[in-house]
């Protein structure tokens, strides 16, 4: 089955859509309770995917939640507390690095884990009179998934469902009865079996129908699913996944869903062209934003893995609508030549006539009225620059942005001459062409551009306010040595952009910063606060880096290495 074809409505139990009056007209505070659930069920895998699931046996099986999931979804997101035994090793490994999550999670047991999760969302006076160990604990499992599917017909409004893993169907029926009686679910809220998991919808004929129709073709089968989960690799903790139509189908559960609490940042006034069910409204949301921006949108997919002592993210799409899709491309500076002693970086490669692309692709986001070329012709009378043409030949091929390892963040903050930041821009370009540019740039700031440092060299050009830092990046190094750079950034050199930054530089960049986090985290302690310094040192180094792959599959690789 395609994936974004609708369910099946020939014989058959009642598919989703089904029951809902042919009018079009539904009740729209359905999705106030339903949300409590989805918001629930968001809040755990953001918990524990942070918290540390490495606590879990090195046993694993079972079907994945994708297995259970209807093949037209065009949204899916996962947790998998029982992944390989390959990546809980590591997990626990890395996690009992930092004495904050060892002190609140026992990674030693098992179930622990669950039960912290189910305190928390009690505290937050979510089912108090419910017990953990009673109600909860003999049919939890270890998988969770919430999904978007599109309805049977093209009026039926878009419909969530959560895939929860359990091991006890007969425990986990009275589980879940009790958690939609103590949150008042009432009849917004259906369940339905299917293997060895619940499927969680708004009705109890949706969750029948989703069982239906994922027993027939899941989503684990779609070829498209098959396709962006392959080029990001071997599978991780989470996993996310968009189908080509998603954009608009998100746009349209927003539309159906205005006035509801969980899709909705507030309640948009009753009548007028803000009224859901306002004809002007329809006609003016045909063709909404997102569905504008995301139109070249193919699909794309992400997971979120433990490796090599790194947490690492993955994704891989096409049409995304980037920043950096219009601006990044060609041949442009290497960070791996940069001084050797550099603590932190920005690299990026610029393509031929990437601010007038940049400059398109966000024009009418902002609502601003004012055309693209009016607004450089205002920038022109302002700064005396010829725009676009000036910013592009100034930037050259790309820039790189660094701050040496030597750098001390109190340095900002201080009265200490600010000639001396070790903090510099490299251009590769041709510095006859950059040159002059720069003058008129000067020009522009006045006395103070005089400050500014800069010199040339062959095929680049370097910025700063520390001649000696200038002159270092003129001289170049060789940064793509450093193991700790190659931890971070194993797709450097193909990385047409690119954010590095070692916390161990500038004598504890790590311990600087927790400093100015201390008391994050403190709400989720009972006992005495760990120091925010012992919770930061064991970072190692973080790496960003983002590229185009020969079949224009558009890439990003972020990577948390520890030491």
């Amino acid at each position: 089955m395609s994936s974004n074809t609708p369910y099946d409505q020939g014989s058959g139990p009642e598919y989703l859509g089904a029951g809902r009056p042919e009018d079009g007209t539904e009740s729209r505070g359905r999705g106030g309770k339903w949300g409590v659930l989805v918001a629930a069920a968001v809040g755990v895998v953001g918990v524990i995917g942070v918290g540390g699931w490495a606590a879990l046996s090195l046993m694993s099986g079972g079907t994945q939640p994708a297995e259970v999931i209807p093949a037209n979804a065009v949204g899916y997101v996962s947790l998998d507390l029982d992944p390989s035994a390959a990546q809980k090793v590591e997990a626990f490994k890395i996690l009992n690095k930092f004495p904050g999550i060892k002190r609140e999670i026992d990674l030693t047991n098992r179930d622990d884990l669950r039960e912290f999760v189910f305190t928390k969302l009690q505290d937050g006076g979510h089912c108090e009179s419910l017990d953990y160990a009673k109600d909860i604990k003999p049919w939890i499992g270890d998988r969770i998934a919430l999904a978007g599917v599109p309805g049977a017909r093209a009026k039926d409004a878009a419909t969530p469902v959560v895939a929860l893993q359990v091991t006890d169907q007969e425990a986990a029926e009275t589980g879940i009865r009790a958690i939609a009686d103590c949150a008042k679910f009432g009849d917004d809220f259906g369940f339905a079996f299917l293997g060895d998991y619940v499927l969680l919808s708004d009705s109890e004929s949706h969750a029948t129908a989703l069982v239906a129709s994922a027993d027939k073709s899941s989503l684990a089968d779609d070829a498209q699913f098959q396709e962006w989960i392959d080029k990001v690799g071997d599978p991780g903790i989470i996993t996310m996944y968009a189908a080509s139509g998603s954009p608009e189908f998100f746009e349209e559960m927003q539309r159906d869903s205005a006035g509801t609490a969980w899709m909705m940042y507030g309640e948009a006034p009753s009548g007028g062209a803000n009224d859901p069910g306002s004809a002007d409204q329809s006609e003016a949301q045909s063709e909404g934003p997102i569905s504008e921006f995301a139109k070249d949108f193919k699909g794309m997919a992400g997971v979120i893995r433990f490796e090599d002592g790194a947490v690492e993210a993955e994704f891989a799409g096409q049409g995304l609508p980037t920043v950096v899709a219009p601006v990044a491309g060609g041949s442009g500076p290497s960070m791996t030549n940069l001084p050797d002693g550099t603590g932190a970086a920005f690299s990026i490669a610029l393509r031929d006539g990437w601010l007038r692309s940049y400059l398109d692709s966000i024009a009418g986001v902002f609502g601003s009225g004012e055309s693209v070329d009016e607004m450089l012709a205002d920038a022109e009378a302002e700064t005396g620059l010829k725009l676009p043409e000036d910013i592009e030949t100034l930037l050259g091929d790309g820039i790189s942005l660094s701050v040496d390892a030597e750098f001390n963040m109190d340095n900002l903050f201080s009265n200490e001459d600010l000639s001396q930041l070790p903090i510099g821009l490299r251009v590769k370009g041709n510095p006859d062409e950059i040159l002059p540019i720069v003058d008129k740039v000067r020009a522009a700031i006045g006395p103070d551009g005089d400050a500014l440092v800069v010199e040339s060299g062959d095929g680049v050009v370097a910025f700063g306010v520390k001649p000696d830092y200038v002159a270092s990046l003129i001289e170049g190094g060789s940064l793509g040595d450093d193991v700790t750079l190659q931890n971070a950034l194993p797709d450097a050199d193909e990385a047409s952009g690119i954010l590095y930054v070692n916390f161990d530089a500038g004598g504890g960049w790590a311990e600087q910063m927790a400093e100015s986090l201390a008391g994050i985290g403190d709400e989720f302690s009972d006992g005495p606060a760990t120091s925010p310094g012992e919770n930061i040192a064991p970072l190692d180094a973080l790496g960003i880096s983002t590229w185009v792959d020969a079949g224009q599959v558009q890439r990003a690789r972020f990577r948390l290495t520890t030491d």
